[in-house]
């Protein structure tokens, strides 16, 4: 059995050739962010806020083993979680659920005691880190800062596997992408299940100045059966939406410290990339070998700053992104983060537009980043300089994406400062800059609370930018613009959230000119006005169907000189019933424009086409099995032909299974279909405009919480119809498969090895089959040394 203490440079290469013993449950992930955006409820509000917990603390350490006989745990306070706060109403636990909780200084330990009357319906399987959500999973939420803005989630399934995330109450939005370094172990027992934790202080961000401390906390077991409870400690309020300011707090930690906060991550990665000119007959094999070594570095200053700096960093994602159809779609698609320096205290960097969307720094060879905390006051900076340049080319009807062949740097610097936990004010402002080109942003936002079910949220920023010559020519449409440009945003939310109504009222306007090359955001010249309103209902205990939610929304779009765009309205009915099951349907009728008929003007009025959509989306999910999980997405109805300026007729389903087959082996497979089809003129060819069709299949063996080897296949299939495509000349036949073989081993986050194979293949009306145009032999090594 391994203290916590134990780990090495030997034991880590040992594992890459032989068998490790698992006293470590892998690390989890971030949790999803409906465990945090669920409706709570609470009417004995007289017990919030008065059941704090004391966290004792004793000088010794653990063994991550599951099964609670070190002596330590005999000192630690043991708080019942006895309440079901969702779906129902604070009513009392059908099962008994135990946490023991104490500390040494240097880390925080959590037990569970999870009883459970018919173990053999256990949800647990063991997979990658934060994907095992809808487990049976155990946990605890923790805001160091205790001033109910961010709080740290760590939970555990019964196999060990983790989930992590950071949850940002101004935005409503959890990070389940950030990783720490922590410690877990979970069992099953003839009883249920048993889980170990162990929180190292040197991730948390905290007051460490030796004296008691609140932290606001809660402990949580998540228990899906027929359906999903959420069991707790602590009662919460269905009037309140603000789920962290309700916790109560875990007091004491005057010993904690952070210690000797730093860690290096040297690695090294080798790669063997092959492509070829598929379309030239015997054409062979060109390699192109390479091999990099990048070392990373994150020194915790003191437990409120901490600095990551990265040199020659592989920025790698490792696994394929998921894939996703952009046929028929005007405005570029969003991709996730997945790589460690962005995800590392990200959140001091969120606001109320997406500024900071750092999938647009594509291939950076050195970065830093700050970021702190102290008393009421949050700031960070961070800086890189990429060997490549992208960025949006956004527009009011559509949206492309311009590259520059020069290097760039790229910065973000974000303040906030909390007054209370009802008033935060903040400061944002990004930078990107290479020769003869520029974009700078800065602005403000605040959120206000006015009782706790109303608030408000405004953001306002300004923006001026440089574009090269050749570039604002290829692209500038007005007989007087110029290179150099600026222009304004701003945005202003109202939400009220309680026990049976939701409401939102928003409105922003965008400038022609406003850029955010940094951000996320693919929209300008665009005036929207918003509005929703939804009533809640709630049924009795044991009934069939546990929540349900009927709302109304209305949008309206103009650009800036008042041209309309678009007009949406829609009635949705969403309600949750067995088999966890959720259903989701929804009736839309729109107005809205096509793309330009003349691309050479802005106009919109007398240049654009209006046209009336009427659809039905129909959204359902449902486990009607513990190893089998699945959801169905079909839309029915009017679409725009944006290529060929018309009405369509669209049939969409998009569709997911996810089926544990053993403990070790899951299958996750999506479907997407879709397929558009339009009056065509000449009659003695089809409707069809096209038919896509997009498979994307995970099939992964996962040996123990530390290592796995994954099978990944992506096969988009485009068939168009080129009798059918008046306005545009089309292949008739687009198909790309991307295949991917990768094994992983994962001690923690950073210390991690890779091997894989990845391939890709395309096919047009040249090629009479799939054909194989680029393979890639890779691997990498990573060690996170703690001096």
């Amino acid at each position: 059995m391994y203290k916590l203490s134990s780990y090495s440079l030997p034991l880590l290469l040992c594992g890459f050739l032989c068998s490790i013993p698992t006293s470590f449950a892998q690390e989890p992930s971030p949790s999803k962010s409906n465990i945090e955006s669920e409706n709570l409820e609470s009417k004995n509000l007289a017990v919030i806020g008065s059941g704090n917990i004391s966290v004792p603390y004793l000088a010794q350490e653990i063994t991550l083993d599951g099964e609670l006989d070190d002596a330590i745990w005999q000192q630690a306070n043991t708080v019942s979680l006895n309440l079901v706060n969702s779906p129902w109403q604070n009513l009392p636990s059908p099962i008994n659920t135990e946490a023991k909780i104490i500390e040494n200084g240097k880390y925080l330990y959590i037990a569970f005691i999870a009883d459970d009357p018919e173990p053999e319906k256990i949800q647990g399987f063991l997979g990658d880190r934060d994907t095992k959500w809808s487990d049976d999973i155990v946990g605890i939420k923790l805001d160091t800062h205790n001033n109910r803005r961010l709080n740290y989630e760590f939970f555990v399934n019964p196999m060990g596997v983790q989930n992590d995330a950071i949850f940002n109450e101004i935005t409503g939005e959890a990070n389940d992408l950030w990783d720490g370094i922590w410690y877990s172990y979970g069992k099953i027992t003839e009883r249920g299940y048993q889980v170990e934790i162990a929180i190292p202080y040197n991730i948390l961000n905290f007051e460490e100045d030796g004296k008691e401390k609140q932290w606001a906390i809660e402990l949580l077991r998540i228990y899906p059966r027929e359906t999903t409870l959420r069991i707790s400690h602590t009662p919460l309020d269905r009037d309140n939406p603000c789920w962290l300011c309700q916790y109560p707090e875990a007091v004491g930690f005057a010993n904690a410290e952070t210690g000797n906060n730093i860690r290096l991550t040297p690695a090294v990665t080798a790669s063997k990339n092959q492509t070829k000119d598929i379309y030239a007959p015997n054409s062979q094999w060109q390699d192109d070998n390479d091999m990099a070594a990048g070392l990373d570095l994150r020194w915790g200053i003191d437990a409120n700053n901490s600095l990551n700096a990265t040199i020659n960093p592989d920025f790698s994602t490792v696994e394929a992104d998921a894939g996703q159809l952009s046929i028929n779609k005007t405005f570029s698609l969003f991709y996730d983060e997945k790589r460690a320096f962005f995800l590392d205290n990200s959140d001091y960097f969120k606001s109320n537009y997406d500024l900071v969307y750092t999938r647009n720094i594509v291939a950076p060879d050195y970065g830093a980043k700050f970021t702190g905390r102290a008393q009421k006051h949050s700031y960070g900076v961070f800086m890189t300089n990429d060997t490549e340049t992208n960025f949006f080319m956004p527009g009011n009807l559509s949206s492309d994406i311009a590259t520059l062949k020069q290097d760039s740097h790229s910065a973000a610097l974000r303040y906030r400062y909390d007054h209370n936990e009802d008033l935060s004010l903040g400061a944002i402002s990004t930078i990107r800059e290479s020769d003869n080109y520029h974009n700078y942003v800065a602005g403000f936002d605040g959120k206000y609370r006015f009782n706790d079910s109303n608030a408000v949220r405004a953001q306002f920023l300004t923006s001026s930018t440089q574009y090269p010559d050749d570039l604002y020519k290829s692209f500038c449409l007005d007989s007087d613009c110029e290179g150099e440009f600026s222009d304004q945003t701003y945005k202003l939310d109202f939400n009220h959230d309680s026990e049976y109504w939701q409401a939102h009222l928003g409105h922003e306007n965008i400038g022609k000119n406003f850029r955010a090359d940094l951000g996320y955001m693919p929209k300008v010249d665009l005036q929207k006005s918003q509005a929703r309103l939804s009533r809640l209902f709630y049924a009795e205990q044991n009934s069939l169907w546990q929540e349900a939610k009927l709302s109304g929304n209305w949008h309206l779009h103009h650009n800036e000189n008042g041209e309309f765009i678009e007009r949406y309205i829609s009635t949705n009915f969403e309600i949750d019933g067995p088999k966890q099951l959720f259903l989701d349907i929804t009736l839309s009728n729109a107005d809205k424009v096509g793309l330009r008929h003349d691309d050479s003007s802005l106009a919109i009025e007398g240049n654009t086409t209006t046209f009336t959509e009427n659809q039905l989306n129909i959204f359902a999910e449902a486990q009607p099995h513990a190893r089998l999980f699945f959801y169905v997405d079909l839309t029915l109805g009017d679409k725009i032909d944006y290529n060929n300026d018309r009405l369509g007729e669209l049939t969409e389903v998009a569709t997911n299974v996810t089926w544990h087959i053993t403990k070790h082996l899951e299958l996750d497979l999506s479907q997407t279909y879709s397929q558009l089809d339009a009056d065509n003129e000449n009659r003695q060819y089809s409707d069809n405009v096209y038919t896509a069709n997009l498979t994307d299949l995970r099939l992964s063996y996962q040996f123990d919480v530390q290592s796995y080897i994954k099978l990944s296949m992506v096969y988009t299939n485009i068939d168009r119809n080129p009798h059918n495509n008046p306005h545009i000349a089309v292949s008739e036949k687009n198909n790309y498969l991307s295949t991917q073989l990768l094994y992983a081993y994962k001690l923690n986050p950073q210390t991690v090895f890779f091997l894989g194979y990845s391939d890709s293949s395309f096919q047009d009306d040249e090629l009479s089959k799939l054909t194989r145009e680029k393979r890639t032999f890779f691997t990498k090594l990573s060690y996170s040394w703690m001096p």
